[in-house]
């Protein structure tokens, strides 16, 4: 496989074309030190195979650092930690490649000790809102300065090259970008003076580095928003950065504006900005790097074999497999932990100032704590319920050696979560499904399907732990007129539109209800969302929320927010808004308004005082993050 190729950049040989895409953790400290946890997590990714390793933004100011906890490279004493985990990385057969970083406008103001964030021009970004102060040029030359020192602790640290991030809406962006930079002077007003701020970053850092070091560059070679960098825009910059002597191009799109762009959740689709890269490579000779949920190892081959692009970076498909470029290599293709882009674990828990973790792989961040390792005692483990949390529990326990059967009353594995991935959106949850469904049965788990197990029969169970995942059913709320026939659940819908009539009220627009919407608006229906909350679809992650608001405005939907259902009266429902109530005309109501834990079976394990753990809904209503990740611990436990 070409992926499998080796390539230089400048004077650096990588073995591979496949590159850990930089992504925010949270897991420095609040100095910017390297922790051991930072350690161990690139460690992990480098043990796994990926021929470059480019660690998170490093920021050279403490104005410009992102959250509370990003890594940092704005002070010498960082060198000694920095130099540590450039050792453990290369000890494990990988470069590693520091990455140069300051926020700009796009921070928030508790990150920068209440100073306000600076731009090249006072315009707020859209996701921060806050209007940052107009840099002067002495701060402007400081801040060139300030790179420049970043790149020299880089290379005191031992990386074998230095990435510029001028990307992504980021300060170095907010300069080239005609939407945020409307300075007169030499920094701005054409197209060469928005330039100049990079071009010296670029110069001051060869001085620090050496002319032939490799010195690559990330731009967002389409910001995705009218009146902003378009890809002619970023082939005339990947030419300028050619020019002065970079020797590799990180391509990527989008900026905080247009956040989905830049990290893209499951509905955009695989590989969205490689024709960002295509373009940029026609334009200059110096490697190009490719990215944008790349999360397949066809999808890479393809993209080099069509000259495409000449590195694969990929961030979030190393967070859920970090030993995707080996089995990959190895031909184990269907082996691989597939990201979902459900944005859950990764940026769900960024946005917030959490550490990162991934739904699918609860080992990322806690590689040391969550070793899989054999279980001193084998035991006989049951599993009662089939989703992800309960397939997730059988894995860890299978791998540690235990004797484990998986009882689920459906006719199919996958609970929740496979009438989760029936919208079109939403269909890459499919594929860790299946993920999980092979690995059961390489692991030699008995699955029953068809197979209930109740409180009668719980006491003939032969196990010595039981694993109680039964999940959760929906809520019915106590409404007059809720038992009339044309009357469903989400669920119902979901798994059976064709009884689903022309005209649909939802009520309950949280996710599921927001979602149920635009699965029926797909199919033709006329669907009217209620929700007695001032905003629909407030649980679901930040960037899903954003596409799908979008969908559903663009699709048609009918939305009534701060709204009570207060009864269901034949051919409508009677709603009430300030006081003052309604009748909708609708064929077919449906109901999301939440789901209740299947607890029952609880009472009798205590009764036998059966060793028993509950997980997911049936413990506490919750995400599928959460039901995967007691899942794992549940399965290591044991």
């Amino acid at each position: 496989m070409m992926l499998f190729t080796p390539i230089h950049i400048g004077p650096l040989e990588l073995k591979n074309r496949i590159v850990l895409a930089p992504m925010a953790t949270h897991y420095a400290d609040e100095t910017g030190a390297v922790t051991d946890r930072l350690k161990d997590y690139y460690v992990e990714r480098a043990q796994g195979g990926s021929g470059l390793i480019i660690v998170e933004s490093g920021y050279i100011h403490p104005l410009g650092r992102g959250g509370t906890r990003r890594m940092g490279l704005h002070e010498d004493r960082l060198i000694a930690g920095l130099k540590g985990l450039v050792e453990s990385v290369h000890s494990e057969g990988a470069r590693i490649c520091s990455q140069i970083h300051h926020a700009g406008r796009q921070i928030r103001v508790n990150y920068t000790n209440g100073q306000y964030p600076v731009s090249a021009s006072s315009i707020p970004a859209a996701m921060e809102a806050v209007v940052p102060r107009t840099l002067k040029i002495f701060e402007i030359e400081e801040l060139v300065e300030a790179f420049g020192r970043a790149a020299r602790r880089s290379l005191a640290a031992g990386f074998d090259a230095v990435l510029i991030h001028a990307a992504h809406g980021y300060l170095i962006h907010q300069f080239l970008s005609p939407l945020s930079n409307l300075r007169r002077d030499r920094y701005g007003g054409t197209f060469s003076r928005r330039l100049r701020f990079l071009r010296e970053i670029v110069l001051r850092c060869q001085e620090s580095l050496g002319k032939d070091f490799p010195l690559m560059v990330r731009i967002s070679a389409s910001e995705f928003i009218p009146g902003g960098i378009t890809l002619k825009d970023g082939q005339k910059i990947a030419r300028r950065l050619e020019e002065w002597g970079v020797k590799a191009i990180h391509v990527s799109g989008g900026t905080h504006d247009t956040v989905e762009m830049e990290i893209q959740p499951m509905a955009i689709p695989r590989g969205c900005l490689v024709h960002l890269a295509e373009g940029i490579k026609k334009a200059v000779r110096i490697p190009v790097g490719a990215v944008g949920r790349i999360v397949d190892p066809g999808m890479a081959e393809e993209i080099l074999q069509k000259g495409k692009a000449d590195l694969i970076a990929m961030g979030r498909a190393l967070l859920a497999d970090p030993e995707f470029p080996r089995k990959t290599q190895e031909g184990r293709w269907k082996d691989i932990r597939p990201c979902i882009g459900c944005l859950q674990g990764c940026h769900g828990h960024l946005y917030r100032g959490l550490p990162i973790t991934c739904l699918v792989n609860p080992r990322a961040g806690m590689e040391r704590e969550y070793q899989i390792k054999a279980a001193e005692k084998k035991k006989r483990v049951l599993i009662i319920g089939g989703g992800p949390g309960g397939m997730e529990a059988a894995r860890v326990a299978a791998l540690r050696g235990h004797e484990v059967t998986l009882a689920e009353k459906r006719n199919h594995l996958g609970g929740q979560f496979d009438l989760a991935s029936l919208p079109d959106g939403k269909r890459e949850i499919r594929a860790y499904l299946d993920y999980l469904t092979r690995q059961l049965k390489k692991l030699g788990v008995q699955i029953r399907i068809n197979h209930e197990i109740t409180p009668e029969n719980m006491r003939e169970v032969k196990a010595d732990v039981v694993i109680l995942a039964a999940g959760g059913s929906p809520l019915v709320p106590a409404i007059p007129g809720i038992n009339r026939e044309w009357v469903i659940t989400a669920w119902q819908a979901l798994a059976q539109p064709e009884k689903v009539g022309e005209k649909v009220a939802i009520v309950g627009a949280g996710s599921v209800g927001a979602e149920t919407a635009e699965f029926l608006l797909d199919r033709g229906r006329d669907v009217t969302l209620i929700e007695m909350l001032p905003q629909i679809a407030g649980d679901a992650e930040t960037i899903n929320r954003k596409v799908l608001l979008r969908n559903l405005g663009e699709k048609g939907a009918q939305i009534r927010v701060l709204t009570k259902v207060t009864g269901i009266l034949p051919g409508g429902v009677e709603m009430e808004f300030g006081g003052r109530k309604e009748i909708l005309p609708v064929d077919t109501v449906v109901l999301a308004v939440g789901t209740r834990a299947n607890d029952g079976l609880e009472a009798i394990l205590r009764e036998e005082s059966v060793e028993f753990y509950k997980i997911g809904d049936c413990a506490t209503p919750g995400k599928a993050i959460d039901a995967i990740h007691e899942g794992f611990k549940a399965g290591l436990r044991i």
